[in-house]
């Protein structure tokens, strides 16, 4: 064995040694702000949504408002899904575009829908869906940063379609509250996931970037302090 081999393997780089897991954190991070984002507005506006007034027009939806608001959520939920779905790893992408499909058929029986139960039908079925393909994509990503979020998601879901289904009494405005709340706690979630997606990526990068500079001029320095027998200066005593 030769005694001039390298006892040490080479420094990677700074792009090898960055952990797949971070990157998809960090490009997960600005998609699930968008869809929290949304679930927020479409969560404060239907929760809060004024029950007490004197106004009897506050007091009741019809169907029809109450489809519309619903179809606009779904379009919109659809689109940060399909933006969500290009960033995803491959092992999530494909039920993540699921997602965004079957919201065409639960926009598709709002259209129809004349009738509350009709319209609790329809998302209640979309909602224990989109829940169980969430809580698939959860079982995917458990090595990655920071699953629980999508859990979260999935149970929320799934809740709001079992209790939908057994609110028979449900009038239309009652569904798009507990559809609000679904959204609500799903979107504060998903913004937070997705905030500290984006600083534990700009964290580690950091560091990754000062371990670099450190090790930097450590490198160059034992480098230029090898330095053999030969290179010694050579006194007057040994030139004679």
């Amino acid at each position: 064995m030769s005694t001039d081999e390298p006892r040490t393997e080479p420094t990677p780089s700074r792009a090898d040694a960055l952990p797949q897991t971070i990157h998809e954190a960090k490009v997960l991070g600005v998609p699930m702000i968008v869809r929290g984002i949304l679930g927020v507005i479409f969560g404060l506006a239907t929760v809060f949504w004024p029950r007490d007034s004197h106004d009897p027009r506050f007091l009741s939806l019809g169907t029809d408002v109450v489809d519309y608001l619903a179809i606009a959520y779904l379009v919109l939920f659809a689109l940060t899904l399909v933006f969500q779905g290009l960033r995803s790893p491959l092992s999530v992408r494909t039920a993540v575009y699921g997602q965004a499909v079957i919201t065409i058929p639960a926009i598709v029986f709002l259209l129809l829908a004349d009738e509350p139960a009709e319209v609790r039908a329809a998302i209640s079925i979309w909602a224990l869906l989109h829940g169980l393909i969430e809580l698939w994509n959860y079982r995917q990503l458990k090595s990655h940063p920071m699953p629980s979020d999508f859990l979260i998601s999935a149970g929320c879901h799934v809740l709001l379609g079992v209790i939908l289904i057994f609110g028979a009494d449900f009038d239309a405005l009652w569904i798009l509250g507990f559809t609000g709340v679904a959204a609500l706690i799903a979107g504060v979630i998903f913004i937070i996931g997705g905030y500290s997606r984006l600083s534990r990526a700009k964290l580690v990068a950091a560091a990754g970037a000062a371990q670099t500079s450190a090790d930097g001029p450590a490198t160059g320095s034992s480098t230029d302090h090898e330095s053999g027998p030969d290179d010694e200066p050579t006194s007057p005593e040994n030139a004679s």
